[in-house]
């Protein structure tokens, strides 16, 4: 995600959406916004808005209305998603997460896109692991994390376990190291 103003390129098939669209991720969300038109080469994007073509294989496309597939597809909206909703995805898609549908049996999943600008696989944790994670890097035990979520020891264990599995991490510190890299944690 580029520093400053997120550059956004929304290319919609309807022309009153599209300019909706882009006056208020401008005016609303801060964001530079331009549409296909306006440009000779389209690429520099730090988000693509489509209900149609994808653009390349790299650049997060918010797609809507469209079940779009393909490895840069990062959010997928109705048509008629509010500018709000849609601006909260490109910022989202921006900073590289994927938001599943909540048909996917994943609703309750903070899903890191496969690979960040670092090349290094992202952890899938849930909102629970999630708050184990937190525990864990104010240095909670297991008692105190039990105590926390308001679950059995052997349940904060298993969490614990969950968190250290999914993030790849040796130990505690690991996990709380490998979270603050990958923006699952913030100091």
């Amino acid at each position: 995600m580029a520093e400053g103003s997120l550059i956004v390129m929304v290319a919609l098939s309807d022309p009153e959406r599209a300019e909706e669209l882009v006056h208020d991720l401008a005016e609303n969300d801060g964001m530079t916004v331009v549409v296909p038109s306006e440009l000779e080469q389209p690429d520099g994007f730090d988000a693509i808005v489509t209900d149609g073509e994808l653009f390349d294989g790299v650049t997060p496309h918010v797609a809507l209305g469209v079940g779009a597939t393909g490895t840069n597809i990062h959010a997928v909206l109705p048509a008629d998603a509010a500018t709000a909703l849609v601006g909260a995805a490109v910022k989202i898609a921006a900073a590289g997460y994927r938001l599943l549908p909540a048909q996917s049996g994943h609703a309750d999943v903070l899903h890191a896109s496969e690979a960040g600008p670092n090349g290094h696989l992202h952890a899938v944790l849930t909102p629970r692991e999630m708050e184990t994670l937190a525990l864990l890097a104010d240095g909670a035990s297991n008692k105190v994390i039990a105590r926390q979520l308001k679950i059995s020891v052997h349940t904060a264990k298993f969490h614990v376990a969950a968190v250290l599995t999914k993030l790849h991490a040796q130990n505690r510190a690991d996990a709380v190291a490998i979270g603050l890299r990958q923006g699952l944690l913030y100091v």
